[in-house]
């Protein structure tokens, strides 16, 4: 009987400590990174976290729809998440979609000399070009050449993050951070390429990540969306972990309404997909829809949240559009051991709320954009 018992206590720490081993999730461990209790990032959290040392990769992302169709996104990195064994390498991207089919692309290496950033606010240094705020207005500027950008922002939704907005990956150490300043914001931009100057006022968004960890090591791949719909903003996003962590979903999901969020438990959520098509440019599988429901036990109030795609704004390999050179493309994929593809869609968005089973509020947008990073090969 001892026996038995022993062999059975075996059994259940060996499964324990597989599924710890296994497990990716959203800390909610806020002692331990320092942080108050909450959904609220403070200013310096938007400020560096990683100093760009070797083994860490950071970045302040910011996207625009603008009143006359125009994508805009603009990054600031530490480095190319790519190169995270190497040290500083203060790199820009920029993409401009233009409603007439005209896409404009800069991927912009700075000197290390020239890079500084803060670790109590936002306000990241390359050279000429800055990206700086206070969780509540913000400054973007670029310039080279031929494009000079100069974008103000104000955020209209409350900051937010899921959680400590630390995914931990097992016990392995392995982590990647997200936050999101501005959830929704307006913005006015400015912007001059080879000489022809626009001028346009649009919405906008902006997120802070870092990590330790080959990206490749612990995601396998990810879509992430936003959308505006009536009152409702949403942001939405489903994290798929590689094999070594048994391919466990993080669903990040945020709503919020006139500015204040109202769901964001992504432990709620379930993402349904369409079966994925394989893709020729960037050779990777993609949903032509994606629907994820919001429906807690203990609430009466229930969020839909659906995305039709109608074209591809966007389809590449990354070290297509990194590296000119396909020598050194080569050897940077031999080296790495990644080849990441990266899609940005647009169509269709819609939000349905019931409440007790009743459809109370539905939104659509015709204007919607979101995006399927794969950093790993895609599941047989």
């Amino acid at each position: 009987m001892r026996h038995l018992l022993f062999t059975t206590y075996l059994i259940f720490l060996s499964l324990t400590i597989f599924a710890q081993n296994k497990t990716a999730y959203v800390s909610d461990d806020y002692q331990k990174y320092g942080l108050k209790p909450g959904n609220v990032p403070e200013e310096q959290e938007d400020g560096i976290r990683t100093a760009g040392v070797k083994g860490t990769y950071e970045w302040w992302y910011f996207d625009a729809h603008l009143e006359d169709g125009t994508a805009m996104v603009i990054v600031f990195y530490t480095k190319p998440f790519t190169e995270i064994k190497k040290g500083l390498i203060p790199f820009i991207s920029i993409n401009i979609d233009q409603p007439d089919g005209t896409s404009i692309k800069k991927a912009h290496y700075g000197k290390i000399s020239e890079f500084s950033a803060s670790d109590k606010t936002c306000n990241v240094k390359i050279g000429k070009n800055y990206f700086k705020g206070n969780l509540k207005n913000y400054k973007i500027h670029f310039e080279d050449e031929e494009l000079i950008i100069d974008a103000d922002i104000q955020r209209t939704s409350e900051s937010w993050r899921p959680k400590t907005g630390h995914f931990i990956y097992g016990n392995s150490g392995k982590e990647f951070a997200w936050l999101v300043p501005v959830p929704q914001g307006k913005t006015q931009i400015k912007y001059s390429y080879k000489g022809k100057t626009y001028s346009y006022e649009g919405s906008c968004y902006h997120d802070h990540n870092f990590g330790n960890a080959n990206m490749a090591d612990i995601i396998n791949h990810w879509y992430w969306s936003r959308a505006e719909l009536g009152p409702y903003n949403v942001i939405a996003a489903e994290l798929i972990s590689v094999k070594e962590f048994d391919s466990e979903p993080i669903i990040v999901f945020n709503v919020s309404k006139n500015g204040k969020t109202v769901a964001d438990d992504g432990l709620n959520v379930k993402l349904f997909r369409t079966y994925g098509k394989m893709q020729i440019a960037g050779e990777r599988p993609l949903s032509d829809e994606l629907k994820f429901i919001y429906n807690p036990e203990n609430d009466s109030i229930k969020y839909e949240y659906t995305l039709i795609r109608e074209k591809n704004l966007m389809a590449m390999k990354i070290f297509d559009a990194l590296i000119s050179n396909k020598l050194k493309r080569s050897l940077a994929k031999i080296i790495s051991g990644l080849d990441p593809a990266y899609y940005r869609m647009a169509g269709k968005a819609d939000i349905k709320v019931y409440k007790n089973g009743c459809k109370i509020e539905e939104f659509s947008s015709k204007k919607a954009f979101w995006e399927l990073m794969y950093f790993g090969e895609p599941y047989k």
